[in-house]
């Protein structure tokens, strides 16, 4: 396609201005702010949808953190075991202080998970301990000698489970 010139009255050249010349430039900036927009659209949509699973998982991967470095901390010839605390499936983690023993109950109670640092042999009650975080159906098994299976579950019900092991068994 040829452009075709004319000569205006001074002697100059006048280009003929085509429709082309102007939509060209409009559809390709209205192409690129369509694709921008798309792509913050995609980008808002993988975010929003990465905090939700973070905030929905929050909670029992703090949990199994929480009490498997608890266990590791713990880490002593008899110093992790299971049992029970007030009626309450527990983790007990046994200390000694100079000549006084302590121990300290990790156990679930209306739906938190609570931690109980006491001498060994006080009166306490499961009340009594310090509420950590939120849990549901929080577990803690002896599958072996030494190794534990922690599981708890989130509010949608979907359980979440670490193995913890201890390296100074008996």
């Amino acid at each position: 396609m040829e452009q075709r010139q004319q000569i205006g009255r001074r002697g100059e050249k006048i280009k003929r201005k085509h429709m082309i010349d102007l939509l060209f430039p409009i559809a390709l900036f209205l192409v690129l702010a369509a694709s921008s927009l798309f792509l913050v659209i995609l980008a808002a949509n993988v975010y929003r949808k990465s905090v939700a699973w973070e905030e929905s998982n929050y909670g029992s991967r703090t949990c199994l953190s929480y009490v498997t470095e608890k266990i590791r901390q713990s880490d002593t010839d008899g110093g992790v075991e299971t049992g029970t605390f007030d009626g309450i499936p527990c983790l007990i983690l046994r200390q000694n202080f100079g000549d006084q023993a302590y121990a300290t109950y990790l156990y679930s109670y209306e739906g938190q998970l609570c931690e109980l640092f006491v001498q060994e042999g006080a009166d306490v009650h499961a009340p009594d301990g310090q509420r950590i975080l939120e849990v549901n159906n929080f577990n803690i098994t002896e599958q072996e000698k030494g190794i534990f299976k922690i599981s708890c579950s989130d509010e949608n019900g979907k359980e979440s489970v670490t193995y913890a092991a201890v390296k100074s068994r008996g």
